[in-house]
Protein backbone atom coordinates (compact mmCIF):
# COMPACT_ATOMS: atom_id res chain seq x y z
CA UNK A 1 0.00 0.00 0.00
CA UNK A 2 2.56 2.24 0.49
CA UNK A 3 4.48 1.43 -2.38
CA UNK A 4 1.21 2.21 -4.28
CA UNK A 5 1.02 5.68 -2.44
CA UNK A 6 4.73 6.35 -2.98
CA UNK A 7 4.00 5.34 -7.03
CA UNK A 8 1.03 7.92 -7.29
CA UNK A 9 2.43 10.46 -5.27
CA UNK A 10 5.37 10.53 -7.78
CA UNK A 11 3.63 10.05 -10.70
CA UNK A 12 1.39 13.09 -9.96
CA UNK A 13 4.67 15.35 -9.36
CA UNK A 14 6.30 13.98 -12.55
CA UNK A 15 3.20 14.73 -14.80
CA UNK A 16 3.16 18.33 -13.19
CA UNK A 17 6.83 18.27 -13.98
CA UNK A 18 6.18 17.63 -17.67
CA UNK A 19 3.51 19.57 -18.65
CA UNK A 20 4.47 22.83 -16.96
CA UNK A 21 7.95 22.24 -18.62
CA UNK A 22 6.06 21.66 -22.16
CA UNK A 23 3.88 24.78 -21.51
CA UNK A 24 6.37 27.41 -20.21
CA UNK A 25 8.87 26.32 -22.68
CA UNK A 26 6.05 26.56 -25.88
CA UNK A 27 5.04 29.91 -24.67
CA UNK A 28 8.59 31.51 -24.07
CA UNK A 29 9.81 30.49 -28.03
CA UNK A 30 5.83 31.63 -29.14
CA UNK A 31 5.94 34.69 -27.62
CA UNK A 32 9.26 35.87 -29.01
CA UNK A 33 8.55 38.21 -31.67
CA UNK A 34 11.28 37.41 -34.08
CA UNK A 35 11.27 34.69 -35.93
CA UNK A 36 14.71 33.87 -36.50
CA UNK A 37 15.52 33.69 -32.43
CA UNK A 38 12.10 31.77 -32.27
CA UNK A 39 14.46 29.13 -34.25
CA UNK A 40 17.49 29.18 -32.83
CA UNK A 41 15.64 29.10 -29.57
CA UNK A 42 13.99 26.20 -30.32
CA UNK A 43 17.19 24.65 -31.71
CA UNK A 44 19.09 25.38 -28.67
CA UNK A 45 16.08 23.76 -26.20
CA UNK A 46 15.29 20.99 -28.44
CA UNK A 47 19.30 19.86 -27.87
CA UNK A 48 18.96 20.50 -24.47
CA UNK A 49 15.95 18.31 -24.01
CA UNK A 50 17.68 15.65 -26.42
CA UNK A 51 20.91 15.23 -24.42
CA UNK A 52 18.50 15.35 -21.22
CA UNK A 53 16.94 12.04 -22.51
CA UNK A 54 20.02 10.38 -24.67
CA UNK A 55 21.82 10.85 -20.87
CA UNK A 56 18.74 9.25 -18.50
CA UNK A 57 18.66 6.50 -21.48
CA UNK A 58 22.33 5.57 -21.08
CA UNK A 59 21.75 5.41 -17.45
CA UNK A 60 19.32 2.99 -18.03
CA UNK A 61 21.46 1.21 -19.96
CA UNK A 62 24.29 1.19 -18.11
CA UNK A 63 22.33 0.41 -14.66
CA UNK A 64 20.47 -2.76 -16.03
CA UNK A 65 22.72 -4.35 -18.26
CA UNK A 66 21.82 -5.35 -21.61
CA UNK A 67 20.70 -8.70 -20.39
CA UNK A 68 17.15 -9.81 -21.10
CA UNK A 69 14.46 -8.61 -23.23
CA UNK A 70 14.06 -5.28 -20.74
CA UNK A 71 17.83 -4.76 -21.04
CA UNK A 72 17.42 -4.86 -24.96
CA UNK A 73 14.61 -2.79 -24.94
CA UNK A 74 16.06 -0.32 -22.88
CA UNK A 75 19.50 -0.73 -25.45
CA UNK A 76 17.30 -0.13 -28.52
CA UNK A 77 14.98 2.86 -27.05
CA UNK A 78 18.66 4.86 -25.81
CA UNK A 79 20.23 4.28 -29.33
CA UNK A 80 17.27 4.90 -31.20
CA UNK A 81 17.10 8.57 -29.12
CA UNK A 82 20.63 9.43 -29.15
CA UNK A 83 20.55 8.77 -32.98
CA UNK A 84 17.80 11.77 -33.46
CA UNK A 85 19.40 13.73 -30.66
CA UNK A 86 23.01 13.00 -32.68
CA UNK A 87 21.10 14.38 -35.94
CA UNK A 88 19.36 17.89 -33.98
CA UNK A 89 23.28 18.35 -32.81
CA UNK A 90 23.71 18.68 -36.37
CA UNK A 91 21.32 20.99 -37.48
CA UNK A 92 22.48 23.61 -34.36
CA UNK A 93 26.00 22.88 -35.86
CA UNK A 94 24.67 23.83 -38.70
CA UNK A 95 22.22 26.76 -37.91
CA UNK A 96 25.27 28.49 -35.67
CA UNK A 97 28.18 27.56 -37.29
CA UNK A 98 27.65 27.00 -40.81
CA UNK A 99 24.80 29.51 -40.84
CA UNK A 100 22.96 27.04 -43.15
CA UNK A 101 19.08 25.83 -41.62
CA UNK A 102 19.36 21.91 -42.48
CA UNK A 103 15.75 21.67 -41.77
CA UNK A 104 14.55 22.81 -44.86
CA UNK A 105 16.52 20.24 -46.51
CA UNK A 106 16.78 16.65 -47.15
CA UNK A 107 20.72 15.65 -45.83
CA UNK A 108 22.70 13.05 -44.54
CA UNK A 109 21.35 14.30 -41.05
CA UNK A 110 17.84 12.70 -42.14
CA UNK A 111 20.23 8.87 -42.28
CA UNK A 112 19.84 9.60 -38.75
CA UNK A 113 16.56 10.08 -38.13
CA UNK A 114 15.72 7.14 -40.04
CA UNK A 115 18.44 5.19 -38.24
CA UNK A 116 16.94 6.08 -35.04
CA UNK A 117 13.17 4.91 -36.23
CA UNK A 118 14.75 1.45 -36.82
CA UNK A 119 15.76 1.10 -33.05
CA UNK A 120 12.87 2.85 -31.70
CA UNK A 121 10.66 0.20 -33.66
CA UNK A 122 12.91 -2.26 -32.68
CA UNK A 123 11.97 -1.12 -28.84
CA UNK A 124 8.55 -1.27 -29.12
CA UNK A 125 8.40 -4.68 -31.00
CA UNK A 126 10.62 -5.60 -27.83
CA UNK A 127 7.77 -4.65 -25.45
CA UNK A 128 5.10 -5.73 -26.91
CA UNK A 129 6.75 -9.48 -26.95
CA UNK A 130 6.31 -9.27 -23.07
CA UNK A 131 2.89 -8.10 -22.72
CA UNK A 132 -0.58 -9.86 -23.32
CA UNK A 133 -2.97 -8.97 -25.66
CA UNK A 134 -6.31 -8.82 -23.45
CA UNK A 135 -8.59 -8.41 -26.28
CA UNK A 136 -7.08 -8.86 -30.15
CA UNK A 137 -10.32 -8.41 -31.88
CA UNK A 138 -10.93 -4.52 -30.26
CA UNK A 139 -6.68 -4.24 -30.50
CA UNK A 140 -7.14 -5.09 -34.40
CA UNK A 141 -10.17 -3.04 -35.15
CA UNK A 142 -8.98 0.18 -33.29
CA UNK A 143 -5.58 -0.34 -35.17
CA UNK A 144 -6.92 -1.20 -38.16
CA UNK A 145 -9.31 2.09 -37.90
CA UNK A 146 -6.06 4.36 -37.15
CA UNK A 147 -4.07 2.92 -39.83
CA UNK A 148 -6.95 3.74 -42.79
CA UNK A 149 -7.63 6.77 -41.06
CA UNK A 150 -3.90 7.58 -41.55
CA UNK A 151 -3.55 6.61 -44.66
CA UNK A 152 -6.44 8.25 -46.01
CA UNK A 153 -4.95 11.85 -44.42
CA UNK A 154 -2.14 11.11 -46.06
CA UNK A 155 -3.18 10.20 -49.21
CA UNK A 156 -5.07 13.75 -49.20
CA UNK A 157 -2.04 15.28 -48.24
CA UNK A 158 -0.13 14.31 -50.87
CA UNK A 159 -2.47 14.21 -53.63
CA UNK A 160 -0.83 17.14 -54.98
CA UNK A 161 1.96 15.65 -55.33
CA UNK A 162 2.07 14.90 -59.51
CA UNK A 163 1.02 18.67 -59.85
CA UNK A 164 3.69 20.40 -57.70
CA UNK A 165 6.44 17.63 -57.81
CA UNK A 166 6.07 16.31 -61.23
CA UNK A 167 6.42 18.49 -64.42
CA UNK A 168 5.65 16.25 -67.63
CA UNK A 169 6.83 12.95 -65.71
CA UNK A 170 10.05 14.28 -64.39
CA UNK A 171 11.02 16.27 -60.81
CA UNK A 172 10.61 19.99 -61.07
CA UNK A 173 13.85 20.44 -59.02
CA UNK A 174 14.54 23.44 -60.59
CA UNK A 175 10.66 24.77 -59.30
CA UNK A 176 10.78 24.03 -55.54
CA UNK A 177 14.07 22.90 -55.34
CA UNK A 178 13.31 19.36 -54.56
CA UNK A 179 14.41 16.07 -55.99
CA UNK A 180 13.54 12.39 -56.17
CA UNK A 181 15.67 11.12 -53.71
CA UNK A 182 13.99 14.18 -51.41
CA UNK A 183 10.68 12.82 -52.09
CA UNK A 184 11.65 9.50 -51.18
CA UNK A 185 13.19 10.02 -47.73
CA UNK A 186 10.26 12.63 -47.12
CA UNK A 187 7.34 9.86 -47.88
CA UNK A 188 9.54 7.72 -45.54
CA UNK A 189 9.15 9.47 -42.37
CA UNK A 190 5.21 8.75 -42.84
CA UNK A 191 5.92 5.07 -43.46
CA UNK A 192 8.10 4.77 -40.51
CA UNK A 193 5.88 6.84 -38.11
CA UNK A 194 2.59 4.35 -39.02
CA UNK A 195 5.08 1.71 -37.90
CA UNK A 196 5.56 3.90 -34.76
CA UNK A 197 1.91 4.43 -34.12
CA UNK A 198 0.47 0.47 -34.66
CA UNK A 199 3.00 -0.81 -31.52
CA UNK A 200 2.49 2.23 -29.15
CA UNK A 201 -1.41 2.12 -29.63
CA UNK A 202 -1.08 -1.67 -28.98
CA UNK A 203 0.76 -1.14 -25.93
CA UNK A 204 -1.65 1.35 -25.17
CA UNK A 205 -4.47 -0.28 -25.26
CA UNK A 206 -2.83 -3.73 -23.67
CA UNK A 207 -1.03 -2.40 -20.15
CA UNK A 208 -2.70 0.88 -19.01
CA UNK A 209 -4.36 -1.31 -16.34
CA UNK A 210 -0.66 -2.73 -15.07
CA UNK A 211 -0.19 0.75 -13.06
CA UNK A 212 3.83 0.07 -11.92
CA UNK A 213 4.74 -1.18 -14.89
CA UNK A 214 2.33 0.50 -17.04
CA UNK A 215 3.44 4.51 -16.63
CA UNK A 216 7.00 4.33 -18.20
CA UNK A 217 5.67 2.32 -21.57
CA UNK A 218 2.46 4.57 -21.73
CA UNK A 219 4.70 7.65 -21.09
CA UNK A 220 7.11 6.51 -24.28
CA UNK A 221 4.74 5.44 -26.27
CA UNK A 222 2.47 8.78 -25.94
CA UNK A 223 6.03 10.34 -26.41
CA UNK A 224 6.85 8.56 -30.19
CA UNK A 225 2.84 9.20 -30.98
CA UNK A 226 3.32 13.07 -30.57
CA UNK A 227 6.96 12.93 -32.56
CA UNK A 228 5.08 10.94 -35.11
CA UNK A 229 2.21 14.00 -35.37
CA UNK A 230 5.15 16.34 -35.83
CA UNK A 231 6.68 13.98 -38.24
CA UNK A 232 2.99 14.06 -40.75
CA UNK A 233 2.68 17.81 -40.35
CA UNK A 234 6.22 18.63 -41.38
CA UNK A 235 6.47 16.54 -44.24
CA UNK A 236 2.84 17.52 -45.27
CA UNK A 237 4.44 21.31 -45.13
CA UNK A 238 7.65 19.91 -46.99
CA UNK A 239 5.42 18.40 -49.60
CA UNK A 240 3.40 21.92 -49.90
CA UNK A 241 6.64 23.49 -50.76
CA UNK A 242 6.53 25.42 -47.09
CA UNK A 243 8.72 23.93 -45.06
CA UNK A 244 8.94 25.09 -41.56
CA UNK A 245 10.44 24.59 -37.96
CA UNK A 246 7.70 25.59 -35.80
CA UNK A 247 5.34 24.83 -34.67
CA UNK A 248 6.71 20.95 -35.06
CA UNK A 249 9.84 21.65 -33.25
CA UNK A 250 7.65 22.29 -30.07
CA UNK A 251 5.87 19.05 -30.69
CA UNK A 252 9.72 17.53 -30.75
CA UNK A 253 10.69 19.02 -27.71
CA UNK A 254 7.54 17.58 -26.04
CA UNK A 255 8.56 14.32 -27.51
CA UNK A 256 12.08 14.27 -25.91
CA UNK A 257 9.99 15.88 -22.10
CA UNK A 258 7.72 12.80 -21.99
CA UNK A 259 10.40 10.49 -23.48
CA UNK A 260 12.56 11.70 -20.73
CA UNK A 261 9.51 11.23 -17.57
CA UNK A 262 9.66 7.90 -19.02
CA UNK A 263 12.66 7.08 -18.37
CA UNK A 264 13.25 8.75 -15.37
CA UNK A 265 10.55 6.55 -14.18
CA UNK A 266 12.43 3.27 -15.98
CA UNK A 267 15.74 4.44 -13.37
CA UNK A 268 13.48 5.39 -10.39
CA UNK A 269 11.49 1.75 -10.34
CA UNK A 270 12.09 -0.70 -13.16
CA UNK A 271 15.84 -1.00 -13.14
CA UNK A 272 16.21 -0.01 -9.09
CA UNK A 273 13.72 -3.07 -8.04
CA UNK A 274 15.94 -5.17 -11.00
CA UNK A 275 19.17 -4.20 -9.44
CA UNK A 276 17.41 -4.54 -5.84
CA UNK A 277 16.07 -8.53 -7.04
CA UNK A 278 19.27 -9.40 -8.27
CA UNK A 279 21.39 -8.43 -5.34
CA UNK A 280 18.88 -10.76 -2.96
CA UNK A 281 19.55 -13.25 -5.60
CA UNK A 282 23.16 -13.06 -5.10
CA UNK A 283 23.34 -13.11 -1.31
CA UNK A 284 20.94 -15.95 -1.25
CA UNK A 285 23.34 -17.79 -3.14
CA UNK A 286 26.31 -17.09 -1.31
Amino acid sequence: MANELNYKKTLKYLIILMVSSIIIVDLFIVLIPDEHSQHAIAIIILNITGATATGLGVIAVVRHGISGSHGKSYLFLTIGIALWFAADVGIMYSYFVLHVDEFKRITLLDMLWLSGYLFLILHLISIIRTIRIRNLSITLTIISAVIIGFVIVNFVSFLPIPESFLNNGKIDAAERGYGLSDLVVTILYPILDLCLIVPSITILLNIYREYHHSVPWVLASISLLVNAIADNGYTNDYINGSASALPWDLFYIADFVIMSGALFWYNRYHITDHISKKKKRNEFIN
